[in-house]
């Protein structure tokens, strides 16, 4: 991803909708990204220009029309999209794992959602470093979930690295 924080907040958060809607739904990620994204596109690109005037030092910034391919990183997306579809297993077995007394399956979808995603990134997106994952996932919770998730989240996530990094 480029060095544009909003498109990398939007990229996460729609990331992380998309896992969402296609564990309701029980369609494959990748079969309904495309259409995801594109009938999402009015929110996108609000979403992206909230966050652009958000991380700006310049509050009068222009932000002018916008295409979907200058809002969100669709490289990032389908990656994600694949790296989660052929180690999803893996991916669960690690949250399980770490999730005192709950699973994937029982927490609530939005925080399995971003789990899932932060968890992603730390096993296969090494330009990622693990604390942009962890602290990105945090503050996705932050906004998309209860009071609670946010310390839930980054105590799994933190032992995943730990585990990860051998400690």
């Amino acid at each position: 991803m480029r060095n544009d924080k909003a498109k990398k907040v939007t990229s996460r958060e729609y990331m992380m909708k998309l896992i969402y809607q296609a564990d309701l739904t029980k369609e494959d990620m990748s079969d309904i990204l495309d259409s995801f994204l594109n009938n999402n596109f009015e929110y996108i690109v609000n979403r992206y220009e909230e966050l652009r005037l958000q991380y700006s030092n310049n509050p009068e910034i222009e932000l002018g029309t916008l295409e979907l391919e200058g809002v969100i990183d669709k490289d990032y997306m389908k990656n994600m999209c694949g790296y989660l579809k052929e180690n999803n297993d893996k991916i669960n077995e690690l949250i399980n794992k770490y999730a005192k007394n709950w699973t994937v399956d029982r927490m609530p979808k939005v925080d399995a959602s971003i789990l899932k995603l932060a968890v992603c990134e730390i096993l296969f997106a090494k330009e990622i470093p693990n604390k942009v994952s962890i602290n990105e996932a945090v503050e996705i919770s932050k906004i998309y979930c209860d009071d609670k998730a946010p310390k839930f989240v980054n105590g799994i996530l933190g032992s995943v690295v730990d585990e990860l990094s051998g400690k």
